[in-house]
């Protein structure tokens, strides 16, 4: 939920000025309902939250895991170590910015053939926004090139201008544009399905997140039938921002009390898992008793011992939410259940925190109002509020509001007006219909992987794009 704004007016956003401020929240909470303090990668924040475990010892401080996962995005497209990646996404954005910039080529493409749909789809980044919208490329790559071949498109004007020339010469001619987009998809796909989960509402990622982390590395490999060449960059970058910013022993911990996970054979017991797990259990439990009797109590839960071996506490594993499955099979255990329940009902992410900040923006500016803090306070409390209980009923259900303003930041790159691609002839934007809702997730995922009718992404360009990315050399505070 949402609890209360901080007027900071005046103030310096130091580290030390930060620490007052939060470790006022940390005693109104009170120290012992804490498990985590999470933030962005902001040196001031990150000091923050190392001076708030160093005080008081009994929580973590966590970076956020949707601003890592979209930091890792954003080194995949990043011209210093895949120039050839960040080259595909402007072509991508030249054809969808020439397309929404001209009301007569976006009816057209709206009504004769993606059957309303956009090319575009905004995500809770901008880095996942523009992996997603290559996705909705190459899924409707046959839709335009029938437009860009059709009588309705060679009998314009658009298609004698120099622009509409260049366009129509991307999507029609540019084999390497499209064996690139592929490339780009099989690429950052899992990685996108992490982000969605550690930002998604249905169910808190912390149970999910090590393990998830894990097989996007294994999927990107075997996409690439382990050919270290081809892979080896992007791993680099994963690992490099897993170890150095993301990793947490919660998120180990989290896999360990994942039933669905740990009684599955994928499971493995690495180092880094025990000692995460072993943390925690000092951490958040202080009385000497109570972490003997947990460690204890591991063991009944490691040999699905009582409860925990019963036919459908087994079923029931992968079908029931691990908190849910501990709160029904845990009673046996209840020093073990309460520690389990309190770190896998952790969220990673501070994205939805930070969706205040369009919050605030709505209520109170310079140009509507100037309200005194208590009323502005009252008014983000009961609308945000009333939004996240909207969401939960909801249940996450993927629906795009064409008008959202929450939307418009990230799509302006896809969208945007640009004097170079306007041709001069256009029709009234009154005459263009409303675009459908945006596609679901299972009409955009595991499209086809096939450059050409039947044919396979040539393996000498994923070898030449791999071989343009050197090893990915950046401050833990980028």
């Amino acid at each position: 939920m949402f609890l209360k704004s901080v007027d900071t007016s005046g103030l310096r956003k130091d580290a030390e000025t930060l620490f007052k401020i939060f470790d006022e929240i940390v005693q109104e909470i009170g120290v012992e309902n804490l498990v985590q303090f999470i933030t962005d990668n902001d040196a001031s924040y990150k000091a923050v939250g190392k001076k708030l475990q160093q005080k008081y010892g009994s929580f973590y401080s966590s970076p956020c895991a949707a601003h890592c996962i979209d930091l890792m995005l954003e080194n995949f497209c990043d011209p210093r170590y895949i120039p050839i990646i960040d080259d595909t996404i402007k072509k991508a954005k030249k054809i969808t910015k020439f397309i929404y910039n001209h009301g007569w080529v976006l009816a057209l493409m709206r009504q004769d053939f993606t059957k309303g749909h956009d090319l575009c789809r905004p995500a809770v980044t901008r880095f996942a926004t523009n992996f997603l919208s290559i996705q909705c490329l190459l899924l409707f790559k046959k839709e335009l090139r029938q437009m860009f071949t059709c009588d309705k498109w060679m009998g314009s004007s658009h298609s004698k201008s120099n622009i509409g020339k260049e366009i129509a010469g991307i999507v029609l001619e540019d084999k390497e544009f499209w064996a690139q987009c592929q490339f780009i998809v099989k690429i950052s796909e899992p990685l996108v399905r992490v982000l969605r989960l550690v930002d998604g509402d249905e169910k808190p990622a912390m149970g999910y997140l090590y393990d998830a982390m894990e097989r996007v590395k294994e999927n990107i490999k075997a996409r690439y039938n382990n050919k270290v060449s081809v892979f080896s960059p992007f791993t680099r970058i994963i690992d490099s921002r897993w170890d150095k910013q993301l990793h947490s022993p919660l998120h180990a911990a989290g896999y360990v009390l994942n039933p669905g996970i740990f009684y599955s054979p994928s499971f493995k017991n690495k180092n880094d898992v025990v000692k995460g797990f072993n943390s925690c259990v000092m951490k958040m439990e202080l009385d000497p008793d109570d972490q003997d009797k947990i460690i204890e109590e591991l063991d009944l839960y490691r040999t699905s011992v009582g409860e925990f071996g019963h036919s459908l506490a087994i079923r029931q594993r992968d079908k029931l939410n691990p908190i849910a499955w501990w709160s029904q099979f845990g009673c046996e255990v209840p020093t073990f259940q309460k520690f389990a329940v309190r770190i896998l009902s952790q969220c990673c992410s501070a994205t939805r925190c930070e969706r205040n900040w369009s919050t605030f923006d709505f209520i109170h500016s310079k140009k509507r109002n100037r309200l005194v803090h208590k009323r502005l306070n009252d008014l983000v409390f009961v609308r945000y509020n009333l939004k996240l209980r909207e969401r939960s009923i909801k249940n996450g259900r993927d629906a795009l509001n064409p008008i959202n303003l929450e939307n418009i930041d990230l799509m302006d790159e896809w969208v945007g007006e640009e004097s170079e691609l306007l041709d001069g002839e256009d029709l009234n934007w009154a005459n263009i219909e409303e675009p459908l809702t945006s596609l679901n997730e299972e009409d955009v995922d595991n499209i086809g992987i096939d450059v050409d009718d039947g044919g396979d992404v040539d393996e000498n360009i994923l070898i030449n794009m791999s071989n343009l990315a050197p090893y990915c050399l950046f401050d833990e505070d980028e």
